[in-house]
């Protein structure tokens, strides 16, 4: 599954999850993203050229303008889900790597997350099913230079719907965070 497609290196490289032949799906991004912002300078323009074209009153520029700042500010939330979705996070940690990898094995054993690969620079982690048969949740987190990344996906469709990664990220860092304490 991710074990094969996964390319480690880049990934530590950039900071941001890195698939063998993931090309298609950043250009998927792009063409989207290009779309996206393309329809609000369009439907901006449309609505403010349309609502100041027979001597608007002050209250009429200001309603163009604010609905033009409402549907930029809208896509630019978008675009910034899309460019910054493969990002990973750090956990900060306060004992040594070998002792936190254990920590969060028993940590994501306590919330019901499944084990799928333990390799030495990665773990690869099951969590919940989603909506979607063909998708499942999964769970990354990375050891390199005595320091641990997380990131979150739906796999292997990504793009169908965002993961629970912010959800994901703080149940098993409470779920740590408690063990270490003990």
């Amino acid at each position: 599954m991710i074990d094969g497609g996964l390319d480690y290196n880049k990934t530590l490289e950039t900071n941001k999850i890195v698939f063998k032949g993931q090309t298609y799906q950043k250009v998927i991004s792009f063409i989207f993203i290009v779309i996206m912002v393309s329809w609000a300078f369009g439907v901006s323009y449309y609505i403010f050229k349309n609502l100041t074209k027979n001597n608007p009153s002050l209250i009429v520029y200001f309603i163009a303008l604010f609905l033009s700042i409402i549907i930029f500010t809208l896509i630019g939330f978008e675009v910034r889900t899309l460019l910054t979705r493969d990002r990973l996070k750090e956990i900060e940690i306060n004992i040594g790597i070998s002792e936190a990898k254990a920590k969060l094995l028993e940590a994501a054993k306590n919330i019901n997350w499944e084990l799928y690969s333990n390799l030495d620079h990665y773990l690869v982690l099951r969590t919940e099913n989603e909506f979607f048969s063909d998708c499942q949740n999964i769970t990354l987190i990375f050891f390199p230079n005595n320091r641990i990344y997380f990131h979150s996906i739906n796999f292997p469709n990504d793009y169908i719907r965002l993961s629970w990664f912010n959800t994901n990220y703080e149940k098993l860092l409470n779920e740590y965070q408690r063990i270490e304490k003990v």
